[in-house]
């Protein structure tokens, strides 16, 4: 990320490596849904966004501070035991439909991501 993108585009960055972080987890939920004892696993956004606002700088005293926390790392959490017979805890329809809800979110930031760059390129002359 280049300076003219910070703070915003540090924010989606992060965000962005949030969402392919949660991907590969959700995809390992969705290997081993038929695994015995198997418990599900995922990740913590609202950690995640604490750590990329951390690195948010308050330029003006009349900014809201922020309460971020800094160096939060991302919280692996796990799932309770299935009710199944073999008390596996996936849910292969929810892990699918959380695996496509991720994959939105991550598509919504990178065009989100695209467009500020073509504003950053916009106001610097070079076409947009």
């Amino acid at each position: 990320m280049g300076s003219l993108l910070d703070p915003a585009g540090g924010v989606l960055e992060e965000a962005m490596r949030f969402r392919v972080a949660r991907a590969a987890v959700l995809a390992g939920n969705i290997a081993n849904a038929d695994t015995p004892g198997y418990r599900r696993l995922d990740l913590r956004f609202d950690e995640a966004l604490s750590r990329a606002e951390a690195r948010l700088v308050r330029t003006d005293p009349a900014h809201l501070a922020g309460g971020a926390r800094a160096g939060a790392p991302w919280r692996l959490e796990q799932g309770p035991r299935g009710t199944r017979p073999d008390r596996n805890g996936v849910d292969f329809e929810q892990e699918l439909i959380a695996m496509q809800r991720n994959a939105g979110a991550f598509t919504d930031m990178a065009a989100v991501l695209a467009r500020l760059q073509a504003l950053v390129r916009t106001a610097i002359g070079t076409g947009g």
